[in-house]
């Protein structure tokens, strides 16, 4: 049977600004979810950034949704930070800075900061004004190769994506189910969205969490259908290897296993 041929991710829009604030939301609410089903005991366990437990995570965690909320703040923590780690990229001095600052508090202490300042800082973002939301950020972090500056892509993208990927990482090291919903499907998309900006192999057809996208120029050679969670971890550099039906040209395997995406 004939079937037409999937939308170029190239295409996908960008959420709007309410539709993010949404998301966040979402996602906080999952991610608070999941950490009060997590043993004190449990929070010692390493996650699959390198160096960093669980307990760990959700500093830094707490920490971003900390600055967002509070965003006059940033640059002084990135001054800090450069001076506290020094020889390390911005971004890495400025999440060191967050565990230190963090990582004392008890998890109900953790848990109770993040239900305090998620919310806020939802609203922060979402009440940026246009001209702030169109500025660029990469000066902010010069080392970080973003395929969007702004602070819109930030705002709007970026810190749901970040948050999102560490939920899914407690789920792996404590072994609890990650409860996915309407939201998720909106990170996925987003993701998806960035790594067509930088896809140089063959074109495919993509399949993942029940959408369907065209990536590269030309007839896709192959449908290349993979577990989204397996897909995205492998996506951030967090490996895994994902197991990958294709249908086609088994040669596209390379790329889409070697492809990366900012989280």
């Amino acid at each position: 049977m004939h079937q037409t041929r999937a939308p170029q991710a190239l295409t996908i829009p960008r959420p709007s600004p309410r539709d993010a604030a949404a998301e966040s939301l979402a996602e906080i609410e999952a991610f608070t979810a999941l950490l009060a089903d997590v043993p004190d005991e449990e929070w010692s366990r390493p996650t699959a950034s390198a160096g960093w437990s669980v307990h760990d995570m959700v500093a830094h965690v707490v920490g971003q949704h900390i600055a967002s909320a509070r965003p006059w703040t940033i640059p002084g923590k990135l001054k800090q930070g450069r001076r506290r780690f020094p020889g390390r990229t911005t971004l890495d001095a400025h999440n060191a800075l967050q565990i230190a600052e963090y990582g004392t508090r008890t998890p109900a202490e953790l848990r109770g900061l993040l239900q305090r300042f998620g919310p806020k800082a939802v609203r922060v973002r979402l009440r940026a004004p246009g001209f702030v939301r169109g500025r660029s950020f990469a000066k902010m972090f010069p080392e970080e190769s973003l395929p969007d500056g702004t602070f819109a892509y930030l705002f709007d993208v970026l810190s749901n994506r970040d948050t999102w990927m560490h939920r899914l990482e407690i789920a792996r090291a404590t072994g609890r189910p990650f409860v996915t919903g309407e939201h998720d499907r909106g990170v996925v998309t987003q993701v998806v969205r960035d790594l067509a900006q930088e896809w140089s192999g063959l074109p495919i057809t993509l399949e993942l969490a029940g959408g369907r996208w065209s990536l590269g120029d030309g007839e896709p050679v192959a449908v290349v259908r993979a577990d989204a969670l397996d897909f995205l971890w492998n996506l951030s550099g967090r490996g895994g290897d994902p197991a990958l039906d294709i249908d086609g040209d088994p040669a596209v395997s390379s790329a889409v296993l070697d492809a990366r995406v900012v989280f």
